[in-house]
């Protein structure tokens, strides 16, 4: 395993400076995390315990910048302290199944304004809303695709497209052609999407988004059920002040085969006062309301899906709230006010307070017979980011969330069972460039 990790690391070292050694970089990232959790993405009861343990993201990249075509690859280990099936009593050796390309991709310069990039590579438009990389997640979040790019004037255009398959297909001919994994909606079978960004002036533009994102049916290897996310995004930055604002509708078909009619909405603000920053924003996430019988409204799916955006950044650091799943489907509504301070020799503090209420009212998943709405409680936030050097940084927080009995509930938890879910945590990164070529 360790030659054939060092094969592929001297082989792309090769195809890298094949061309022009001049325009070769080799760099690094290692990123260790100490977590303390007792309700990160998960509901802990009162008989759980805190669970500590320590992640590492360990990255080496080799970027190559050539006259008619770009190249990059990015090797990643993943893994928690001590969890190496390989190991002895005194030592950890080796986790076979840590390891692996988070980013490979070959683009090809077409001329002064455009630009073709194939292979496995990383998304993130706008406020990462939809298409996000997802850097809080040790593996991060990378798409194996086809990206033609352009930009001129004041104009720029992103068009992606890609078709999955597992390695079964490969040589198998004509036939079924699913995914041996089950159930299918867990795995996308197609994701392309058009960007348009106009600029207007220095510090704002308006953006348009159409991702069209397909899922098999499962066991069903000709029918692809086609959902269309639409919408744009606009984006302000003044001297003293900045706002970002986003609406996207969902039509077509959900993964499971149902008409969509979902929306999603946000709008965020902030104000720089000396070394301070209030600012406020909410998100409308579209949901299913449970006490609606009428026949054409059930047969339509009004849960919006956030696809690949964030979720931790935006909806609060203890990740309860990521999928339709979260709030048994009736949507949520998040008003975030947050005050940030920043001093010149021990970083900046930011302080987050998050307001949770169901978008639409459901029925209790523990009885039938009564219907919730209204709030879900609050999440407070605190992050510590301090930059110690220009490539090593510390990032640490700590996250409580006030739950009440309509949080309980559509956890699937009696409330006198539900334990307060906090999590806290510290990060140090390190990205080193370990070889830099002169031009």
């Amino acid at each position: 395993m360790k030659a054939k990790n060092s094969t592929i690391i001297i082989a792309c070292l090769l195809l890298a400076s094949a061309e022009a050694i001049a325009q070769l970089e080799i760099s690094a990232e290692i990123r260790p995390r100490f977590e303390l959790n007792h309700g990160f993405g998960q509901v802990p009861l009162i008989t759980d315990v805190p669970t500590a343990y320590v992640t590492q993201r360990s990255r080496i990249n080799v970027s190559h910048n050539g006259e008619f075509a770009d190249f990059f690859f990015g090797l990643q280990d993943i893994r928690v302290w001590g969890d190496e099936n390989l190991a002895s009593r005194t030592s950890t050796q080796l986790n076979t199944s840590s390891l692996g390309i988070h980013q490979a991709w070959l683009g090809f310069k077409l001329g002064q304004n455009d630009y073709l990039k194939v292979g496995r590579q990383e998304f993130a438009y706008d406020d990462q809303r939809l298409l996000s990389a997802r850097n809080w997640p040790q593996y991060g979040q990378a798409y194996d695709a086809l990206l033609f790019s352009r930009s001129k004037n004041k104009w720029q255009i992103n068009l992606a497209l890609s078709y999955n398959n597992d390695a079964s297909k490969q040589g198998s001919g004509f036939g079924n052609n699913f995914f041996l994994a089950d159930p299918i909606e867990n795995r996308i079978r197609t994701l392309n999407f058009l960007y348009l960004k106009r600029n207007l002036g220095k510090n704002a533009y308006l953006s348009g988004l159409a991702i069209f994102s397909g899922y098999q049916k499962e066991r069903q290897s000709n029918t692809i059920y086609m959902m269309a996310t639409l919408g744009g995004h606009f984006s302000m930055q003044k001297r003293f002040s900045d706002f970002k604002a986003n609406y996207y509708i969902q039509r077509g078909k959900s993964q499971k085969g149902k008409d969509m009619h979902s929306y999603f909405a946000t709008a965020e603000a902030g104000w720089k006062l000396a070394r301070l920053r209030p600012g406020i924003g909410i998100d409308l996430i579209s949901g299913n309301d449970g006490t609606n019988t009428n026949p054409d409204y059930l047969n339509k799916e009004h849960s919006f899906d956030l696809l690949y955006g964030v979720r931790y950044l935006r909806h609060g650091r203890l990740n309860q709230y990521v999928l339709p799943s979260s709030t048994a489907g009736g949507g949520w509504v998040n008003l975030y006010p947050s005050l940030s301070r920043q001093t010149k020799k021990y970083g900046t503090v930011t302080a987050e307070w998050h307001f949770f209420w169901l978008h639409r009212p459901v029925i209790n998943p523990l009885n039938s017979n009564q219907v919730l709405e209204g709030s879900l409680g609050s999440e407070i936030d605190l992050v510590w980011n301090y930059n110690i050097r220009n490539n090593l940084s510390l990032n640490a927080g700590f996250a409580w969330y006030m739950a009440n009995d309509n949080f309980a509930y559509v956890k699937r938890v009696e409330p006198e069972k539900l334990a307060v879910p906090w999590f806290g945590w510290l990060m140090l990164t390190y990205k080193p460039v370990l070889f830099k070529s002169e031009k």
